[in-house]
């Protein structure tokens, strides 16, 4: 079993920001996102524009924020079975083709590093940033799908993980610029 960190592919892909930057960022995203709570109830209607890029992808780069991954329409509907129980889709217009996007606002939180393990990341302060190497429970991330972890109590909010069985879906279904960086694999124990 591997752990996967979920990111974008640049590579010319698509990439969208908020049309209404501060207005949209202000109403929808700031203390809101990222956190792992329901969105939906309060979620408007939101447009983005493409800031760069000329190939489409069915996992652009969304600008907004850094662990709020943005899938296509044909990307969620692939996706949308194995994961809707632990995410929710947050519907995003671009300004130009009125195509529809969807916000993956991942509600699953999994206390699951194991920090005898880990490696974590530090400022010269002694602040701690990230993770440098992660660890997991096995028996805590067995079955999750995709999720996201705690570091020292606090929601890791910048970093979205998936599991073999999702990276194994967007392979299959050749789906466009998802990256996918190994960060865990349960035969290393490490």
């Amino acid at each position: 079993m591997k752990i996967w960190q979920l990111k974008s592919l640049f590579d010319n892909y698509q990439s969208f920001q908020l049309l209404n930057l501060k207005e949209d960022r202000k109403k929808y995203f700031d203390g809101k996102i990222d956190l792992a709570i329901k969105l939906s109830d309060s979620w408007g209607k939101i447009f983005i524009e493409c800031v760069e890029g000329d190939k489409k992808s069915d996992c652009p780069m969304f600008w907004g924020e850094l662990g709020t991954p943005m899938i296509s329409r044909k990307a969620k509907e692939i996706l949308e079975p194995l994961i809707c129980n632990n995410v929710e889709f947050l519907p995003l217009i671009h300004d130009v083709t009125s195509e529809v996007y969807y916000l993956i606002n991942v509600l699953n939180t999994v206390d699951a590093i194991n920090y005898n393990k880990a490696v974590l990341e530090k400022l010269s302060t002694g602040l701690i940033i990230g993770f440098e190497k992660y660890a997991f429970l096995a028996n805590k991330v067995e079955g999750q799908i995709i999720f996201k972890t705690f570091l020292n109590q606090r929601l890791h909010s910048s970093t979205v993980l998936v599991s073999d069985e999702f990276r194994n879906t967007v392979l299959e279904n050749n789906l466009k610029g998802f990256e996918f960086v190994e960060v865990w694999d349960s035969k290393d124990r490490a």
